[in-house]
């Protein structure tokens, strides 16, 4: 269906490689995910796939492609503005120059829970939640008579149940699928062949990796592989260090002996065994420089809460007694009731549009206010704490001390930030670079309470790992907002669904 021969892509702008030499087949059925941290060009490659044009405008590529499909189906990050502006009967009964199945149409609103009454309605795309948004679009694409499906992010605003659906849906469908997606366990369930893309070297250097593999069998190799190179490289560095420390031993006596030799004969025999020696060193360098190279991985976060100050375990965070969760004038919940405390770690769960970052929100607030210790939060806009104008030095560092800005550097570097985008302004770096300044900066703040508003969301799958285990070690109190299912259940001691009846508790094992 598709055959990729030699792709380089460079982005224009700094003339940044996104993609590295690409060769790829796709046949029919291949349930292909493209993964990868955030700005590392997966929307650009999906789009370039697609069509060249869609990216002309700021990547230029060299390589070939062959396209054996004729019409594909399209769910982007985002609603496009143009789409936003139509109302639900244009947007279903418009016109469209893709031929629709029109029972698949109405089977996909029933299997999605959504009205199909709600087809003809004047109601525009613009005021639906987020869920809706992606529902709509699942619907009406889906039905689409094409053979060919390109998905960005499909998970990203979909509540448990419609992400286990889309789980089953691309199990089972006989389409082609190609998606970008940052959720392990929607990767796990779905993916046959994995493309990797990397900016290794201070993201200076594009890596790129195909694996016909699913994804668990893809990331244990990968982490495998890492490990032994890793092992090869230090055993090496280490045996090398004794043979030139033996080699000095030796280079020293030879030196020695030449300065105190008299004798024209014995020093023309020192002569000689010098200049052995000097060759031995010449050959001690090129063995170096052949050295295994020590690994690089652009997604490894070496980050850790080792100065938390926990409170007592029974001491509660706060406490939610028939609480009403409104915002504005609307009343989402009429009656929550909620004890959290203070070495707890707690997940909420719920449909789109349920609450629940309005919930964490104003938890957030309220704490703010009463509490006379820090609390770290991670919200699910992160501009509502990032200003993008400042720079990531000037957010993390609270005065102009020289040894400060070395420490936070220090912690920048260890996240695969450079000097330079330490002070470029943040509206200039990738959703998970936001979401690891978010995240440093909680552990800079030694905050015992963290409210998370899905943490994972940002991080690419290879890095998520190393972020639960981050929370997992943490000493206090989680409240966290998710739909990670690895995370609720590695990280979170129980797990809260939110409905129209409040807060309800659930088995982790349910999820």
């Amino acid at each position: 269906m598709l055959q990729i021969t030699h792709l380089t892509m460079t982005h224009e702008k700094d003339l940044t490689d996104l993609v590295s030499d690409l060769s790829l087949v796709v046949n029919k059925g291949d349930k292909i995910a493209l993964i990868g941290e955030e700005g590392n060009g997966k929307s650009s490659l999906l789009k370039w796939m697609m069509n060249p044009t869609f990216v002309n405008s700021y990547i230029q590529f060299n390589g070939q492609i062959r396209r054996d499909f004729g019409q594909y189906s399209y769910i982007p990050q985002q609603l496009p503005q143009e789409l936003e502006r139509l109302s639900l009967n244009d947007y279903f009964f418009g016109p469209s120059d893709v031929a629709f199945d029109y029972a698949a149409l109405y089977r996909y609103a029933k299997e999605l829970q959504f009205d199909s009454d709600r087809f003809a309605d004047a109601q525009l795309l613009s005021t639906l939640s987020g869920g809706e948004k992606l529902k709509i679009q699942f619907i009406k694409e889906l039905a689409k008579e094409t053979d060919i499906l390109f998905l960005d992010e499909p998970s990203n605003d979909l509540d448990l149940a419609t992400l286990k659906w889309l789980e089953r849906f691309i199990q089972q469908t006989p389409k082609t699928v190609i998606f970008v997606s940052h959720d392990e366990t929607f990767l796990r369930q779905t993916a046959t062949k994995i493309i990797h893309l990397e900016r290794i070297k201070k993201r200076l250097v594009a890596r790129t990796t195909v694996q016909s593999l699913d994804y668990a069998t893809y990331a244990q190799e990968r982490k495998d592989q890492f490990d032994r190179q890793l092992q090869q490289a230090r055993n090496e560095r280490l045996e090398h260090q004794k043979k030139l420390a033996r080699h000095h031993r030796i280079h020293q006596s030879v030196e020695y002996t030449v300065r105190t030799t008299h004798d024209a004969t014995a020093g023309r025999l020192i002569a000689k065994k010098m200049k052995a020696v000097l060759a031995q060193e010449k050959r001690y360098e090129k063995e170096a420089a052949a050295m295994t190279e020590i690994p690089t991985q652009e997604d490894h976060i070496r980050l850790y809460f080792s100065e938390i100050e926990t409170l007592p375990a029974h001491k509660p965070i706060i406490e939610l007694v028939d609480y009403s969760l409104q915002v504005g004038q609307t009343i989402l919940v009429p009656s929550v009731d909620f004890r959290f405390l203070a070495q707890e770690k707690i997940g909420i769960i719920g449909a789109n549009g349920a609450g629940k970052s309005s919930l964490l929100r104003q938890i957030y607030r309220m704490l703010k206010k009463q509490a006379s210790y820090s609390i770290g939060y991670i919200p699910q806009n992160y501009p509502d704490l990032l200003n993008p104008t400042a720079s990531p030095l000037d957010f993390l560092t609270h005065s102009p001390d020289k040894t400060e800005e070395e420490r936070v550097l220090t912690h920048l570097a260890s996240l695969q930030f450079s000097r330079e985008e330490a002070r470029h302004p943040i509206s200039s770096l990738s959703g998970g670079q936001q979401a690891k300044l978010l995240l440093l900066k909680m552990v800079l703040e030694t905050s015992p309470v963290l409210l998370l508003d899905e943490p994972t969301r940002n991080f690419s799958p290879t890095s998520q790992p190393q972020v639960r285990q981050l929370f997992q070690d943490f000493k206090g109190a989680i409240l966290a907002v998710s739909h990670d299912r690895t995370f609720l259940k590695e990280v979170c001691d129980r797990v809260y669904q939110l409905n129209q009846n409040g807060l309800t508790e659930i088995r982790k094992d349910d999820l």
